[in-house]
């Protein structure tokens, strides 16, 4: 099967990001909301309706103290459960 345009892009694309994924285990993704809600409550975001409408309106520098405050990669234990063998 041909392609309409024969691979040219036609400027469409300039370039990509490109990302991996954490090779550390970290435990279910529904686990994740206790820091979630750490950094609301850091950020003063609490009392609004739509916390995350909140932390995307932040200042840059007050956002990135709030997250400075969550664990880092290296916080997490990584125990038998969660590794993949």
């Amino acid at each position: 099967m041909e392609s309409r345009n024969q691979g040219k892009t036609d400027g469409l694309f300039r370039g990509a990001f490109m990302e991996s994924g954490l090779t550390l285990p970290v435990g279910p993704l529904t686990e994740g909301q206790v820091y979630y809600d750490g950094i609301v409550a850091q950020s003063n975001c609490s009392g609004a309706s739509d916390t995350l409408d909140c932390l995307r309106k932040l200042p840059f520098d007050t956002f990135k103290a709030a997250i400075n405050t969550s664990p880092s990669i290296f916080s997490f234990q990584v125990s038998n459960k969660n590794l993949c063998l």
